[in-house]
């Protein structure tokens, strides 16, 4: 049974014994008419109250006498009753009471095993994204190390006259580089190097040092592309959603496909997997990473091929 069953049972048993305490109430009071009227009629007998008199009298007496026992055994019958209803009452509210007890250790217990069966499951989860994240710093520093081995032997050939990456073109070129980029990766990272890159003695076209009011944009892009030795292409997102920076990349795989290896790309906040997915051929291709390296680094390597 549940605690609202047997509390249920001393609302019922309460409502009872209310009952009988007024069924008590009223045969008291029935008691003390039967022996008011018993007493008014032993008053009104006199020495001169007839025999016959009398004899009705007594016999009226008699009779609420009679009536005084059954309303007297009726009382103590309530009162019986009441006792047990009393004790019922008793009974049924310790059960209760206990019930409600064992209902709620119940429910700490069920919400003990719910907070430890949470907190098993946010400790999973925890474990499950350190394992996540401990992958992903894995597979980066595998891609870093990748990168840097690729770059090492990159660097470390020399750049002989037979190296692929020397134009086959022996004509003289004005510039060394042509970069290709996103204008919304100007201002973060493609002037800050283009400025290094000048700094350091290497000849840039860069659309804000060779653009001038009136220029023809295609045809001052296209003598860009064919005046310099290579093309630095900044890989990024924005790159790939722009159609200047595609027609400067087709101009460049243009003279790849003639024999002459000149692009040289940087990735720019970008992964192996979007670069795959926009040109797999460009993600074949030994790239420096913003990522992996500074402004310093990417200028030191591009002038160790240039010099070479």
């Amino acid at each position: 049974m549940t605690s609202t069953y047997y509390y249920s049972q001393v609302a019922k048993l309460e409502k009872e014994s209310a009952e009988l305490q007024k069924k008590i109430a009223d045969e008291t009071k029935r008691d003390i008419d039967k022996q008011k009227e018993i007493e008014s009629i032993n008053r009104s007998i006199t020495s001169t109250t007839s025999i016959s008199t009398l004899q009705s009298k007594q016999s009226q007496i008699r009779s609420k006498q009679n009536d005084l026992v059954s309303i007297r055994t009726r009382i103590a019958d309530h009162h019986r009753k009441l006792a047990e209803k009393s004790a019922a009452i008793a009974t049924n509210r310790q059960l209760a009471i206990k019930e409600q007890q064992a209902e709620r250790k119940k429910q700490q217990d069920a919400e003990k095993r719910e907070i430890d069966k949470q907190s098993k499951i946010q400790q999973s989860e925890r474990e499950k994204l350190k394992r996540e994240q401990d992958d992903y710093r894995r597979s980066l520093q595998f891609d870093i190390d990748e990168q840097k081995r690729l770059l090492n032997q990159l660097v470390e050939a020399s750049y002989t006259p037979n190296d692929s990456f020397i134009s086959l073109n022996d004509e003289v070129k004005q510039y060394d580089l042509f970069i290709s980029h996103a204008s919304e990766d100007k201002e973060e990272f493609v002037r800050p190097l283009a400025e290094k890159l000048t700094a350091s003695g290497i000849e840039v076209w860069y659309d804000e040092y060779s653009m001038r009011i009136g220029d023809s944009l295609r045809r001052k892009i296209d003598e860009g592309l064919k005046s310099s030795r290579f093309g630095l292409v900044i890989l990024s997102s924005n790159f790939f959603k722009k159609n200047w920076p595609q027609h400067e990349l087709d101009g460049l795989v243009a003279r790849e496909m003639r024999g002459t290896k000149v692009i040289l790309p940087i990735w720019h906040k970008v992964t192996r997997d979007e670069v795959v997915a926009q040109s797999p051929t460009l993600a074949d291709k030994v790239a420096l990473n913003s990522s992996i390296h500074s402004l310093d680094d990417i200028v030191k390597e591009l002038k160790t091929l240039l010099d070479n």
